[in-house]
């Protein structure tokens, strides 16, 4: 190998190391990107989803007087839909409900509804006579909340909002006899509550 041809090949050699070091080095300041500026997530804790009776009243159904009939449920209770702020940045109600909406099953009551809160008519068929709660009732969503917001740049999140939310889904109506022992966690296991 001549001298000339070695001193080319170690040459063209530092030249290709020292473009390869200075290549990285350009780069080594940028922040990865981890999420879409304006992003906007929350987590949630302590999710529980249980029946509310909103209206109720107790009923007693003679022997002579079985047969489907019409009867007066007394407004009881009020759930409205909506979240409350206890620190940091604050979160739109509507935002909120939309996100707890994702963790539970069912579509949730948007943000400022309310259940009705005068009496109303159920319709039930009582087949024996007996001591009856005709009820109607709500599965409420509650819990607990961490919101945050992925920065402009995209590297991280901010605005940190922390709070709590509730909602419902589903309404049923019906009757319990007082005499009934309705599985943990139905609506009717809730209305005997009034028996």
């Amino acid at each position: 190998m001549s001298k000339r041809f070695l001193s080319t090949v170690v040459a063209t050699g530092v030249a290709a190391v020292s473009f390869v070091a200075l290549g990285p080095a350009g780069t080594a300041g940028a922040a990865p990107l981890v999420c879409e500026p304006g992003y906007k997530s929350a987590s949630w804790t302590s999710l529980d989803k249980s029946w509310v009776i909103t209206h109720a009243k107790q009923i007693n159904i003679p022997k002579s007087g079985t047969g489907s009939y019409t009867k007066t449920a007394t407004y009881r209770k009020t759930v409205s839909s909506g979240r409350e702020v206890t620190g940091g940045a604050s979160y739109s109600a509507n935002w909120v409900i939309s996100s707890m909406d994702a963790h539970v099953s069912g579509t949730l009551s948007k943000a400022g509804e309310k259940t009705k809160e005068k009496s109303e008519s159920v319709t039930f068929n009582f087949n024996k006579p007996g001591v009856y709660v005709v009820f109607s009732g709500v599965k409420k969503a509650s819990g607990y909340y961490t919101a945050k917001t992925c920065n402009s740049k995209g590297t991280g999140f901010g605005k940190k909002g922390y709070g709590k939310a509730r909602s419902w889904s589903v309404q049923a109506e019906g009757a319990v006899k007082c005499t009934e022992s309705p599985k943990k966690g139905t609506a009717k296991r809730a209305a005997k509550a009034y028996c």
